[in-house]
Parts: structure tokens; C-alpha cells; sequence
């Protein structure tokens, strides 16, 4: 029997596959992507590097497995694309709910903090791939609010991105140094509910002043 060389041990080749995808995880959220790589990865994987061109054929097509595999605004488009269609004048209160879930998940998951960062950190076609597919996915939520805002002067999904945004800068302030923005500090339970209350009020806001707009407009 031939004995196998080094410290690595023989796996299932689906168990060693997603223990190299599940591995860029791990590096990238105690890392950062500048962390990432074939060597780093099958260190920490316990695998010999050789493997990852062997499963993945490249380094990129493991990276790509990992992102695909961690889209993580998929479950929250999934989780309002069950419910029924909203009428207009549910709309607000339907596109609160889902940037407020977005801010509770992007807050409690540390890894998807790192994914976003590196994505707006780094010009890479896979990571801009996978924004134009994000981006894909949430257009037809986007495309129920447009006739509202129709000749109103404002743009809805301007400030959806303003409110987005906001999101990602606050909490990685909150997370990487502890720190407040505009003295609001979300690792207090206090300020964590004011500012998951701001998403509806701004949301609402805007909601009600395209309806004025429209309305003076018209005169």
C-alpha cells in the first residue's frame, strides 16, 4: 500500500472541495481579501495547494465558487419575493423591511462585512459580475416604486442607494473601531433601533414628498 507523503490526509474529494471554498471564508473574515491565496488557503484548509487547481481547475474559479456560494442578498431577495405583490400604498412599508433586514444581516455577519469591503476595495471582473447579478436581482423590487415617483423630481432609487450605503459605512465603522457616525453608535442597543427606524422614516419621507411634488406639479 502506497503511504501518502506530507501531513495532509486523505478526504472526500466534495468534503475537500468545500473545506477549500469554505476556507476562503475563514481567511477573508479574519484577513481581508489581501489575505487570500493558493498558499494561505491550503495551509489553512490542511489540503495540499495542488488540489485547488485539481477541483477548481484556477484560483479564480475557486474564488468564484466561494462568491456564488455566499450571495448573500439572495435569501433576502428570496424572503420578499414569496410574499404577494404589495399595492402602492404598501410599498413604503415593503421597502423598509427590506433594507431594515439587509441592515440586520449585513450588521450580525462578519464575513459579509469583508465581501462588500473587498468588493469596493478591489477592481476585479468576478466581483463586479456578481454586483451586476445583485443588481439584477433587485431591479424588479426597484421597478414596483418607479410609476410613484413618476414626474416627481426625484430619484427613489437614488436614495435607496444613499440609504444602502449608509448601512455598509455605519457598520463597519461600529464594527472595525468601535466608532459612532454622526455621534449614532449601533453597538448600543439604543442607536441600533433609532437607526433601523431612520431606514422606515427616510423611506417614508421621500414616499410622501414625491406625492406633494406631484401634487404641486399639477397646479
Amino acid at each position: 500500500m502506497n503511504k501518502q507523503r506530507g501531513p495532509y490526509k486523505s478526504r472526500d474529494p466534495e468534503i475537500t472541495k468545500q473545506l477549500l471554498v469554505d476556507t476562503v471564508g475563514v481567511i477573508l473574515t479574519e484577513e481581508g481579501y489581501k489575505g487570500l491565496g493558493v498558499n494561505k488557503i491550503g495551509i489553512r484548509a490542511g489540503v495540499n495547494k495542488k488540489l485547488i487547481y485539481w477541483y477548481f481547475t484556477s484560483y479564480n474559479n475557486l474564488l468564484k465558487t466561494y462568491i456564488r456560494g455566499r450571495d448573500f442578498w439572495k435569501p433576502i431577495f428570496e424572503k420578499f419575493r414569496l410574499t404577494k405583490k404589495p399595492k402602492e400604498h404598501e410599498l413604503p412599508g415593503y421597502i423598509s423591511a427590506i433594507f431594515k433586514e439587509q441592515f440586520h444581516h449585513f450588521l450580525t455577519n462578519a464575513e459579509m462585512q469583508k465581501m462588500i469591503q473587498w468588493q469596493v476595495s478591489e477592481s476585479h471582473p468576478l466581483l463586479k459580475e456578481i454586483s451586476d447579478e445583485r443588481e439584477a436581482q433587485g431591479d424588479p423590487i426597484a421597478k414596483l416604486t418607479d410609476p410613484h415617483f413618476k414626474d416627481s423630481g426625484i430619484s427613489f432609487r437614488a436614495v435607496l442607494a444613499l440609504v444602502l450605503g449608509g448601512i455598509y459605512y455605519t457598520v463597519w465603522h461600529a464594527g472595525t473601531n468601535k466608532s459612532k457616525v454622526c455621534g449614532v453608535d449601533i453597538n448600543e442597543e439604543r442607536d441600533k433601533v433609532a437607526f433601523e427606524k431612520a431606514i422606515g422614516q427616510v423611506i417614508e419621507a421621500v414616499w410622501k414628498l414625491a406625492e406633494t411634488e406631484r401634487d404641486e406639479g399639477s397646479l
